[in-house]
């Protein structure tokens, strides 16, 4: 994702004692591993309501493992879709989902 000054890989020991160890003490923050930033990304995302298919690709990763890792943050998670499918279903949406061609057909009158 980053590259290194010279270009190529970063050297994440080198990061890591020369940039991410000096950082969290200058703000006072308690030390954590960088991968814990990983965490803190998804739990955000789930509890901002991001769905874990986005989360998934997001992260590079499956859904087996964001569902195994996280899915207990998901919590209201079948609240919130069948709050989605009935908006949806009675047209209060205001819009037509959000899949490439989901247009919704009208009725004709007999």
């Amino acid at each position: 994702m980053f590259l290194a000054a010279g270009g190529g890989r970063v050297d994440i020991d080198n990061f890591r004692h020369r940039g991410w160890t000096p950082a969290l003490a200058a703000t006072g923050v308690a030390h954590r591993r960088i991968y814990d930033l990983r965490h803190t990304y998804a739990t955000w995302s789930l509890a901002a309501g991001v769905d874990i298919f986005t989360l998934a690709r997001r992260m590079g990763t499956s859904l087996q493992m964001i569902d195994r890792i996280y899915g207990h943050l998901a919590s209201g998670a079948d609240d919130y879709e069948r709050e989605l499918l009935d908006a949806f279903d009675n047209g209060r949406s205001g819009r037509n989902g959000r899949c490439v061609g989901a247009e919704i057909e009208e009725e004709e009158s007999s």
